[in-house]
This record gives structure tokens, C-alpha cells and sequence, in this order.
């Protein structure tokens, strides 16, 4: 059985991965919002960014170290981000190699991160 530092700790990465994917709501929203005169895409925009940011800070206060979990959050919102996009259209440029290199070099930061041990320091 988990004790409640590691339900709290898994609770806290599941939110930031939730986060990571909530941040597709407002930055593929932005392209629809019409230079935010959209009321209907600005409210779907907004809540999405609100979602997204607060799966970002509470686990911070569940004790998920900022740097990685800031990392993680940011790492799957591009990843994802830019996939979606050029599938429904919003980039007028093609997709190239070196994007998608680039892409999985993102990820593999964003793996890398998650698993380097952090060392605590207790004063």
C-alpha cells in the first residue's frame, strides 16, 4: 500500500501531465479566438489556460519539484501542441525532419528530467 507523500506525489504528476495536454485548449484556442474578438473562442481560450495553470501550480504544493514538473508541463503542451496543429491546418508551412527531431529531442529532455534523481537539500 502507498503511503500519502507517494498518492500525493503521483496525484501531483497526473495533474501536470492533465496540464501538459489542458494547454492544447488555450494555445490552439488562440488561433480561433480572432484577435480575442471570438467571445465564444476567448472563454474556451481562457478557461483552458486557467485549467492548464492551476494543474501546473498545485502540485507544487504537493511537493512535485518546480524545475521538472515545470519541464514536464511545458514539454507535452508543445509536444502536443504543434502535432495537433498541423493536423487540423493552422500551419501554413509543411512538417519537416527536423522539426520532428527536434520534437522528440524535447521529449526525451522532458524523459531525461523526470528521471534524474533530484537531491534534497535539508537544512
Amino acid at each position: 500500500m502507498q503511503d500519502d507523500a507517494s498518492k500525493r506525489t503521483l496525484l501531483g504528476w497526473g495533474m501536470i501531465i492533465a496540464g501538459g495536454f489542458l494547454q492544447l485548449g488555450w494555445s490552439i484556442g488562440l488561433a480561433y479566438t480572432n484577435e480575442f474578438t471570438d467571445i465564444g473562442w476567448d472563454a474556451v481560450t481562457i478557461v483552458f489556460l486557467l485549467l492548464s495553470m492551476i494543474c501546473l501550480e498545485y502540485p507544487i504544493r504537493l511537493g512535485v519539484p518546480f524545475t521538472t514538473a515545470y519541464a514536464v508541463w511545458v514539454g507535452i503542451g508543445v509536444f502536443f501542441t504543434v502535432v495537433i496543429s498541423y493536423l487540423l491546418g493552422l500551419e501554413e508551412n509543411g512538417f519537416s525532419i527536423g522539426m520532428g527531431v527536434c520534437l522528440m529531442l524535447i521529449i526525451t529532455g522532458v524523459v531525461g528530467l523526470k528521471l534524474t534523481p533530484v537531491e534534497y537539500i535539508e537544512e
